[in-house]
């Protein structure tokens, strides 16, 4: 397992995304999942930076990355407020744009993106871990 503490802030995206391509580099990861998991980093990560830490005060998000096998898995873990993203009720996405609520749609791709995604509050932890397997269909 490698790890990449990082401040909290939106313009640290890249700096996830690359620290976990450069993971990737080692396993025959096909090209459409290493960009699913580029997609769910960012919308992850930002989300983070966006609302787990009140405005005024500064946080970090602890990247782990493991590859073993044919499972990758990627943990967030911030110390933000209790948020499960999981508990988010997805959207209709049926509706047109004037009846639909706004926000849950980046939340929803990534469940659509991952094979399986957990979530657990340790402590004053927020822990996020999405999963994928090599083998499965893209």
């Amino acid at each position: 397992m490698d790890e990449l503490i990082i401040a909290a802030k939106k313009e640290n995206f890249q700096i996830a995304q690359d620290f976990v391509a450069q993971k990737l580099e080692y396993v025959n990861c096909p090209v459409k999942l290493k960009t699913k998991i580029a997609i769910v980093i960012e919308e992850i990560f930002v989300n983070i930076a966006d609302y787990a830490y009140n405005p005024a005060a500064a946080g970090f998000v602890t990247l782990r990355v493991t590859v073993g096998g044919d499972d990758i898995s990627v943990e967030f873990e911030d110390g933000g407020k209790s948020y499960n993203p999981l508990d988010k009720e997805n959207p209709n996405i049926h509706a047109g744009l004037n009846e639909r609520c706004c926000g849950g749609l980046g939340i929803y791709m990534v469940k659509n993106m991952a094979d399986t995604i957990d979530y657990k509050r340790l402590g004053n932890k927020n822990v996020l871990t999405v999963f994928w397997r090599l083998t499965s269909p893209q």
